[in-house]
């Protein structure tokens, strides 16, 4: 999941369990601000803040590389037809 994604993800998660902002930052084991600013959005946020939260809600991120295949790795996955 993005980042935002992650974000929104975790918020709708604690709702869900009924888990205040001050449950989450005791279970990830972080200040209550710094999961104020991650829940909000803040742009200074760590990702290690954020995979805490995660981690806490037992929750992964993943990632997707952005790059292209190459011809290559084209031909390797379709075949030359």
């Amino acid at each position: 999941m993005k980042s935002q994604n992650s974000l929104a993800e975790i918020k709708a998660t604690r709702i869900k369990r009924n888990l205040t902002q001050a449950d989450m930052a005791r279970l990830a084991g972080i200040p209550l601000r710094t999961y104020q600013r991650l829940e909000s959005g803040d742009r200074g946020s760590k990702l290690d803040t954020l995979l805490r939260a995660l981690d806490a809600l037992g929750l992964t991120m993943t990632t997707v590389s952005k790059r292209r295949p190459s011809l290559d790795e084209l031909d390797d996955l379709y075949g030359n037809e």
